[in-house]
Order: structure tokens, then C-alpha cells, then sequence
């Protein structure tokens, strides 16, 4: 009898991944094309979007913790919910955006290179997620949709 190795899918979850997202930086500088920026300017308009309310969700206003049920707590609480709720849904938009330009693959890989950590390490990621979509968005992008 062989015995085998406990399998623990969250390490190869995150392996395969991080194996993807290598393989897909190393080809964005070999994606040169002779479209221009402005093919991108609605993605990367959605992203600047993105950016933004990134930045409001890390304020540090939401640090500053409020006696529990009090007015100000409730506040910020359905504030940072609706936050949340529009960061989720632009990267939702930006992950049904085609990139044509470098800018804009770059622009998609920046945002996964700065979300995933936290939701790889704090959320369980299905294939409806919002950051599931924008990987397999960019790897579309960068093969030109094709499947194998």
C-alpha cells in the first residue's frame, strides 16, 4: 500500500495561483501592441474607480473604533458596506472589461497584485468571486480568450 500525503487545498490553491499570476506577470512585457491607450480608457477609468474607493475602505476613519451600537459605529458600519458592496462590484466590471493594452493588463494585474493577499488570506474564493473573475479576465486577456 502506497501512502500519500495529506492534501491541504488551501496551500494549493494559493500555489496554483501564485504559479498563474507569475506565469502572467512574466508575459505582460511580452504583450506589446500597437493599440492605442484609448482603447483602454473605460477599463482603466473603472479602475481609477476602483482606486478610489479602495483608499476610502483603508481611511482611517474606519480604524477608529466607536463604543459598540453607538450612532457614530452604525454609521461607519453601513458606510464601509457600501463601500465594500462598490468595490466588489467594480472589480466585478473591470473583470468583464477586455484589456487592449499594455496599460490596461498592467492595470488589471496591479489590482489582483494588491487584493488577493487579503482575500486569499482571510476570505474563501469561489469561481463567482469578483477577484476569481478579474484572474480568469486577465488570462483571457493575455491569450486572446482562447481555451484549451
Amino acid at each position: 500500500m502506497s501512502q500519500t500525503t495529506p492534501h491541504n487545498p488551501g496551500l494549493s490553491r494559493r500555489g496554483a495561483l501564485a504559479s498563474v499570476l507569475a506565469a502572467t506577470a512574466a508575459a505582460l512585457p511580452v504583450m506589446a501592441s500597437a493599440a492605442s491607450a484609448g482603447e483602454d480608457a473605460a477599463l482603466l477609468a473603472l479602475c481609477a474607480e476602483l482606486w478610489r474607493v479602495h483608499k476610502q475602505i483603508g481611511s482611517a476613519d474606519y480604524l477608529v473604533e466607536h463604543e459598540f451600537g453607538s450612532p457614530e459605529q452604525k454609521r461607519l458600519e453601513a458606510n464601509l458596506d457600501q463601500l465594500c458592496r462598490q468595490e466588489d462590484s467594480l472589480v466585478k466590471q473591470i473583470a468583464q472589461t477586455v484589456a487592449r493594452t499594455p496599460s490596461g493588463l498592467k492595470a488589471k494585474a496591479t489590482i489582483l497584485q494588491t487584493l488577493l493577499p487579503d482575500i486569499m488570506r482571510d476570505c474563501y474564493l469561489s469561481d463567482e468571486s469578483g477577484e476569481f473573475l478579474l484572474v480568469m479576465s486577465l488570462l483571457g486577456d493575455l491569450t486572446g480568450g482562447a481555451q484549451i
